[in-house]
């Protein structure tokens, strides 16, 4: 009942006004020489009663007047135009006697636009006041400067709601936008400053006002940073705090929080902080999904290697493609469990299963293979941690090279069209056992493409990924909770990084390319990954993103280089073609292929040596096939016994 009196009361209010816009046209029309008074009441009466039809037609009533709206102005206009019309037909048939000429419409429709959408907003200012500019909260207390990166949508919705929340305790002094005509124009108000590379100068001359901002905020939510980051000098991004800001990114307006606390937090204008993936230092490559899908929709998949980082992402990701079948493949226990309930999270519509299978065991990948008939094959399962594998090179081979061999085989016997196999860029020129085993693996790989009629070998070659498990990310936040040191091996040393979505995107994408060209065999497929990136920066952005300040809350401590370990990364050697694609984004390289037979015969010596625990015989094969591969000087020291390492 109280919401049919309010809407009722809207109505009203409605029909009053047009009355009243009756009376305004006549008097604007007539410049004052008004018609006779009841002339004027009849008109406006009948005119009132169909502009309230139209009214409720169109469902102005419904709308909430403190918070009007562009949507809401249009159904006011709509109602307007449509309430002339049939008047002026009515006028037209039934009424001659009612004025009623073009220029009288013109004049009533301005008059009835102003009145409605007046009233509207004055209503809404005595509910909200007028919008504050200036620094102070409602409660006197200071608002936090903060200048937005980026002029877009989300920025004008932002200020927006600054203007209506003043408990929000924020003050937008300025934006900074890459577009050059933007400049010295005004958003809400909020003037546009200039261009993100100019903001060192535009903190200074802000500074100089007494007007320094304490935030910078990015204003596209573009997972892996965007232009607007890209276009803020590094100086700024890299320590903000020495120019008093701190970074953050808006929060997103459209997802949904749980529970009463959740609608709290919702309600609340969010700013959240930069993300650890906007230093990749470019944006985030993002492929064509429309022929990915072509690929998956309706195959048979297997994944090796499922519960890992990259293995359980593709595994989600072609979850949502619409295989036809699915087998996740892994030998570690807890990892295909977690897997498996993340899938269940997803609820594929179509048959899928987690099965323990080690890809060391030829038994096991062949019977797997029997069974299910894949369509694709993404082999990620592969021991990767440099020290680990340093310490235990048998193993790396057991995995890293059998592992691929025997998969690959099983390819080939079942006749599965397309195989692709996750490599690092620790495979080019490799100072370690684990790069020196990804090389072998990419060697073999090669060989088989070149040499095989129906199944392609692709090998995608990629940098670190950040938070997979084992990376420096995981790492870093858990130093942090304990309250630091964050350790770095070295000051210099570099990584190329990306992030598990561009990844899963690569090997995608390089499924697709690989069979569209079948006349590139043999290609190794890489994605250009922009510049490489000191991990001693991503340390620091991590206790930034804590609130905390580098070197001051929390140190950094240098700790040396571990066995194994480069200074800096490489995507390709000197013996590699470096090769656009037709993708903008993927790279191959070109290399002469190793000899067949030799290096079945190296493999298969290798993996005799591995079966046997004779460390020593692994690594003098690898040095004597691997092109460059030079063993670290710690590892003879890595590899004493126990007992005798304790002795001396």
């Amino acid at each position: 009942m109280r919401r049919l009196k309010g809407k009722i009361v809207k109505l009203g209010f409605d029909f009053g006004l047009a009355c009243v816009s009756v009376a305004g046209a006549f008097y604007l029309y007539t410049r004052g020489n008004m018609p006779p008074l009841d002339g004027i009441v009849h008109q406006a009466l009948v005119f009132a009663v169909v502009c309230t039809v139209f009214a409720y037609i169109f469902g102005t009533h419904r709308n909430v007047w403190r918070y009007t709206s562009l949507p809401d102005l249009l159904d006011i206009g709509r109602a307007v135009a449509a309430s002339l019309f049939v008047f002026g037909l009515y006028q037209h048939f039934f009424a001659p006697q009612f004025l009623f000429s073009p220029t009288f419409i013109a004049i009533q429709a301005l008059v009835l636009m102003a009145i409605l959408v007046g009233q509207r907003l004055f209503h809404r200012v005595l509910h909200e006041g007028i919008p504050s500019r200036d620094g102070a909260s409602p409660d006197g207390t200071p608002r936090s400067r903060v200048i937005l990166v980026g002029a877009g949508p989300r920025a004008d919705k932002f200020i927006k709601n600054v203007r209506m929340s003043p408990q929000s305790g924020y003050e937008i002094i300025g934006l900074v936008d890459p577009s050059r005509t933007l400049f010295g124009e005004m958003l809400h108000g909020v003037p546009i400053l200039g261009k993100g590379k100019r903001l060192e100068t535009i903190l200074r001359e802000l500074q100089a006002k007494g007007r320094a901002p304490q935030r910078l905020v990015f204003t596209e939510n573009v997972p892996g940073g965007g232009a607007d980051l890209m276009d803020v000098p590094p100086k700024i991004l890299e320590s903000p705090e020495s120019f008093g800001l701190k970074l953050s990114r808006l929060g997103d307006f459209t997802a949904f929080q749980e529970g009463v606390e959740g609608l709290a937090e919702q309600a609340a204008i969010t700013i959240k902080p930069i993300a650890i993936e906007d230093l990749l230092g470019r944006p985030q490559t993002h492929l064509d999904l429309k022929t990915i899908r072509e690929l998956i929709v309706g195959k048979r998949v297997i994944i090796t290697g499922a519960g890992g980082s990259i293995g359980g992402e593709l595994s989600r990701q072609i979850a949502r493609l619409d295989p036809e079948a699915m087998a996740l493949l892994d030998f570690s226990e807890y990892n295909l469990y977690a897997l498996e309930l993340d899938m269940n999270d997803i609820n594929p519509a179509f048959p899928w299963r987690a099965m323990l299978c080690n890809v060391r065991v030829a038994e096991q990948v062949r019977k797997v293979f029997d069974e299910f008939r894949p369509d694709i094959v993404f082999h990620a399962a592969a021991l990767k941690h440099v020290p680990l594998v340093e310490a235990n090179p048998s193993e790396g081979v057991l995995t890293n090279i059998a592992g691929t061999r025997i998969v690959a085989e099983a390819c080939q016997e079942f006749g599965v069209p397309i195989m692709v196999q996750i490599s690092t860029d620790k495979a080019v020129n490799p100072c370690n056992v684990m790069g020196a085993t990804k090389k072998m693996g990419e060697a073999y790989a090669q060989a088989l493409d070149l040499e095989s009629a129906t199944t392609r070998f692709v090998t995608v070659r990629f940098g670190n990924v950040l938070g997979s498990s084992g990376s420096v990310v995981p790492l870093f936040k858990k130093q942090l909770e304990r309250g630091g040191p964050l350790t770095v091996t070295h000051p210099d040393i570099c990584r190329f990084f990306m992030t598990i979505t561009e990844a899963v995107s690569l090997v995608l994408s390089a499924s697709v390319h690989a069979l569209r060209h079948p006349e590139e065999r043999g290609r190794i497929l890489v994605l250009d990954m922009g510049d490489q990136i000191k991990i001693v920066d991503v340390a620091r952005q991590i206790i930034r993103l804590a609130g905390l300040q580098p070197d001051t809350d929390i140190k950094i401590n240098y700790v040396g280089l571990r066995p194994g370990e480069k200074m800096y990364e490489e995507l390709f050697d000197a013996n590699e073609e470096r090769v656009q694609t037709d993708s903008e984004k993927i790279l191959a390289a070109v290399s002469q292929p190793m000899d067949s037979a030799l290096l079945k015969r190296t493999v298969s010596t290798l993996e005799d040596a591995a079966r046997k625990g004779d460390d020593t015989a692994v690594i003098r094969h690898l040095q004597a096939i691997v092109p460059g591969y030079v063993p670290d000087p710690a590892f003879e020291t890595l590899l004493k016994p126990i007992a005798t390492r304790k002795k001396a």
